[in-house]
């Protein structure tokens, strides 16, 4: 009779321990979606108030577009744009390494890589990446610079075959 118990009893120890692994996993799968879409969200956020600078800045643009930049700015307008490409390029290495992690989704990181091009189809910037791209991590300077040699490559002409 106690073996029997004792077998009914591991029984269900075993069946409680396969439920709370079950358990986990499902809690898990939740948290990793909450995960990315908490980081999607601070993407949005953040790409909405780095270009709400430009918009509501408008010299900024003209600064960064400006014929002869960065050579003809100034040290405040230097600053003031050095600034801004550096949050603007710290908000997409943050999203390329959350993309390599899986934390975000690749369908939205094709959106901000087409940001991230544009961007560097502006010589003033790729320049600006050069001088800067020391303060980033290197798989995502890596990338940039990958980017850049693209739109360098389309610039002289060469860009049928990329």
């Amino acid at each position: 009779m106690l073996n029997t118990i004792a077998t009914v009893a591991n029984i269900f120890a075993s069946c409680a321990v396969v439920l709370t692994l079950v358990f986990i996993g499902i809690q898990l799968k939740q948290n990793a979606e909450l995960t990315r879409m908490a980081a999607a969200q601070t993407s949005a956020q953040l790409l909405s108030t780095n270009l709400g600078r430009i918009i509501e800045n408008g010299d900024l643009a003209e600064l960064i577009t400006k014929e002869g930049a960065p050579d003809c700015w100034n040290r405040a307008e230097r600053l003031r744009v050095t600034n801004f490409l550096s949050a603007s390029f710290r908000h997409f290495e943050v999203l390329h390494t959350h993309r390599r992690f899986g934390v975000f989704e690749e369908e939205l990181w094709v959106g901000t890589e087409a940001r991230l091009r544009d961007s560097l189809s502006t010589p003033t910037i790729r320049e600006w990446w050069q001088e800067s791209k020391p303060f980033y991590a290197r798989s995502f300077a890596a990338y940039v610079d990958r980017i850049a040699a693209e739109m360098e490559a389309l610039e002289r002409g060469e860009g049928a075959g990329i």
